[in-house]
């Protein structure tokens, strides 16, 4: 069985701009700071580095970036669930913007993940999406503005009014679904602002990859989603060792 997905929680998705070795180091650090700060860390890595990272045990949940629906079979060039648990997956992202599904393939693959015990964070662009997309039942929600994705400066440190009312939308509609929130998290910051505004999650690509120092950054961000937790629920900090 799979890690369970639980906040606050904090995702790293490198789609395919790093090689191996960069990966390796950044779930390394990854790792470190999640310990220290008590968040639950997640990287999405392309499915032929999966093993590999997995293997290193650096205690971040490893997330597939692709699922597809077959079943063991001869099928050919296609991704199964029992693949990805074999090669140590933990969960998969999906519907990413990058990589989107229709509703009945992203039903099919959300099906598969329950049948093996895999995670499954899917990806919404609207809040309409998000209340929908949480009746399939994944492990979490993340509601990401098309409009934010990939922005930097004022688009992304503006109030976000809509994570309170979507969170409450769909906690009210399927109370066991993370919600996670994005778009525009190009600083330490952002990632506090939506913590403290609810959410179970957060992430970013751009803002730790684009940095002089990736590692360092990701130990940041995941510091600053602790502080936005710990803002939200009234609780001290978090000791680091």
């Amino acid at each position: 069985m799979s890690a369970v997905l639980a906040g606050p929680f904090f995702e790293i998705g490198p789609k395919n701009l790093l090689r191996r070795v960069q990966i390796e180091a950044l779930a390394r650090a990854a790792g470190l700071a999640g310990a220290d700060f008590g968040v639950t860390v997640v990287i999405t890595v392309p499915t032929a580095l999966i093993a590999p990272i997995a293997d290193l045990r650096t205690g971040v949940l490893v997330y597939a970036q692709e699922l597809g629906a077959d079943l063991p079979g001869d099928s050919f060039g296609t991704v199964t669930a029992e693949a990805l648990v074999d090669a140590g997956a933990d969960g998969v992202m999906l519907n990413h913007d990058r990589h989107p599904l229709d509703d009945a393939g992203l039903r099919q693959a959300v099906s598969r993940t329950e049948g093996t015990g895999l995670g499954s964070i899917v990806c919404a662009g609207s809040e309409a999406d998000a209340l929908r997309f949480a009746g399939l039942a994944p492990d979490a929600i993340l509601f990401e503005p098309p409009e934010l994705i990939g922005t930097a400066g004022a688009a992304g440190v503006a109030p976000r009014d809509w994570i309170p009312r979507s969170n409450h939308a769909v906690r009210q509609g399927a109370s066991g679904v993370l919600m996670m929130h994005a778009g525009g998290v190009t600083s330490p910051a952002v990632v506090r602002s939506i913590m403290a505004a609810g959410a179970d999650g957060s992430g970013s690509t751009s803002g730790i990859l684009g940095s002089a120092d990736p590692r360092a950054a990701a130990r940041l961000y995941i510091e600053a989603a602790r502080a936005g937790w710990n803002d939200a629920h009234d609780t001290p900090s978090h000791p680091t060792h």
